[in-house]
């Protein structure tokens, strides 16, 4: 039978030294990781967080959206003309698919109602956006959500083009200033005035908080969904399309 070596106390004493090291060093490790993980995240919830905080407007619940809407309707009750029954409609189906449709860049849709379309993963063909190239869930972008909730009152998808256009850039030509204290329900609004080459965004007004401020129902790429929100920094010009002239 081999004799197993005995060891010094010195010897032993190192050992357990080593073994103290390895296991430290190896903790130390494994927290970086744990570390870098959580900060990659962090980034990535920021990234959102500082971009939703750049446009300053806050999503409605569902029970202030319930509230703005009845508001819109008092309010156009007082100032009732032969465009309040569209402005109200326009409201409402805009406020019907909130949070169920996908921000999409250049999504369009010609459906009456709900599109089968929306959902499938498609890619995103327009360019323009950093999602352009990838694939995602198929809904609207901002104007393409305008486009579609003119469409709910009954116009075909060539006489909306005619009547509202289609894109903000035809959205903007198809419509008149107007002071944000005359805003109505069924009013739009965008970020920048054109000629712009910095982008744009467009809403609708359909209704307002208890303190008069209007709130917008609007495709927004950093919710990824259709939203109602405050004005934020978002909506600085409002406008009144053309077809309630």
């Amino acid at each position: 039978m081999e004799n197993k070596p005995v060891l010094n106390r010195r010897e032993v004493k190192r050992q357990k030294t080593a073994k103290t090291i390895k296991g430290a060093a190896a903790r130390i490790v494994i927290m970086t990781a744990v570390l870098l993980i959580a900060s990659l995240a962090v980034l990535g919830i920021n990234k959102l967080t500082d971009y939703i905080r750049a446009k300053n407007y806050r999503a409605l619940s569902d029970e202030e959206i319930a509230y703005a809407l009845v508001r819109g309707e008092e309010k156009e009750a007082e100032n009732a003309d032969a465009s309040s029954e569209k402005r109200l409609e326009l409201a409402r189906a805009a406020c019907s698919i909130v949070g169920k449709v996908n921000y999409f860049w250049g999504g369009k849709s010609s459906a009456a109602g709900v599109d089968p379309a929306w959902g499938e993963l498609r890619e995103v063909t327009s360019s323009g956006s950093e999602s352009s190239g990838q694939v995602r869930p198929y809904g609207l972008d901002c104007s393409g959500f305008v486009s579609w909730a003119f469409i709910q009152l009954g116009y075909s998808f060539s006489e909306m083009e005619t009547l509202l256009g289609n894109g903000t850039w035809n959205q903007w030509d198809r419509s008149a200033d107007i002071a944000y204290n005359d805003i109505r329900v069924g009013d739009v609004a965008f970020m920048n005035r054109y000629p712009t080459d910095q982008g744009n965004h467009i809403g609708i007004c359909i209704g307002f908080l208890e303190n008069g401020e209007p709130v917008f129902a609007h495709c927004s790429s950093s919710y990824d969904n259709v939203v109602v929100t405050t004005r934020g920094t978002a909506f600085n010009y409002a406008r009144r399309p053309n077809i309630f002239n």
